[in-house]
């Protein structure tokens, strides 16, 4: 009897440290407490997200928010004597929904990056830095598809072709829209990912699908088989770093970004370094 109720207490005791760990909030520290000790630790947390934040060949962190994050700590150390250690702990690096939930239930000094969407309803939620970046949402075919230049050209340009997009997504949403405008007939197929999405063009000239530019300039470098059609450009997103609420960084890093870093050549660099110099040209042509 001894034995089995000893078993049954390490079992229930091993199944509690599991659930905390599983739960366990990533915590960074605050501001204030920085102010006094002249030191501080952030947690950096990130959704993969090609030219934004991802894991290289060799296990580094690349991308443009982990390159503001750098100049970021730099700007702490020179303009607020404060220095900081930054550390990487995403819990769920390919699944961007979770990416969302561990940022919001963080505490203090966490950053999360990715090419995340700054939203009125995000807002409510969490903290975010000045947009660094305008998204376009691009329209994208195999390279043998003729151009679309005008939206409204759509049903019939790509008569018999189907959508290929991710659900829950901001892309789904632009796809429904048209759907509902455009294409009353169109098909849409679902896929888990952009990157599942940018193979079936590739590979099919009967499929096209809307993500964000920076799957296109990632194909670009990649040679892969795809073309991108200007009618469907939409220009209406912009990227921000998140934040858990009790952030109270959020006041300094928007200090820094706007303070002339997002003008600067430096930013320019990083973004050509990141995604390449078809994607600065493809900038110049929007302004």
């Amino acid at each position: 009897m001894l034995k089995s109720l000893f078993k049954l207490c390490s079992a229930v005791t091993l199944l509690l440290v599991f659930s905390s760990m599983a739960t366990a909030q990533s915590q960074g520290d605050t501001f204030a407490a920085a102010k006094a000790s002249k030191s501080a630790k952030w947690v950096l947390t990130y959704s993969e997200a090609p030219g934004f934040a991802s894991k290289n060949a060799s296990g580094q962190m690349t991308g443009i928010c982990v390159d503001i994050m750098t100049k970021f700590q730099e700007y702490v150390q020179e303009k607020h004597g404060i220095k900081v250690s930054m550390s990487y702990n995403a819990k769920n690096p390919n699944d961007f929904t979770k990416f969302l939930d561990e940022v919001k239930n963080s505490k203090g000094g966490v950053f999360g990056l990715s090419n995340t969407t700054i939203t009125t309803a995000r807002k409510s939620i969490y903290n975010f830095s000045p947009a660094y970046i305008t998204n376009i949402g691009m329209i994208l075919t195999n390279s043998n598809v003729p151009t679309m230049t005008q939206l409204s050209d759509i049903s019939s340009k790509f008569a018999g072709m189907t959508a290929v997009t991710i659900k829950n997504s901001t892309n789904e949403k632009r796809i429904l829209d048209i759907k509902k405008q455009y294409f009353p007939s169109m098909k849409i197929e679902y896929v888990p990912s952009f990157a599942k999405a940018m193979d079936a063009i590739a590979a099919d000239s009967k499929k096209f699908t809307n993500v964000d530019f920076t799957y296109y300039f990632e194909a670009i470098q990649n040679r892969k088989s795809v073309k991108r059609h200007p009618g469907g450009d939409d220009k209406t997103e912009e990227f921000g770093i998140i934040m858990p609420k009790s952030n109270d960084w959020s006041p300094i890093l928007a200090e820094f970004m706007n303070g002339g870093f997002l003008e600067s050549v430096e930013y320019k660099k990083i973004i050509s370094n990141n995604l390449g110099q078809s994607a600065m040209k493809f900038f110049d042509t929007l302004k």
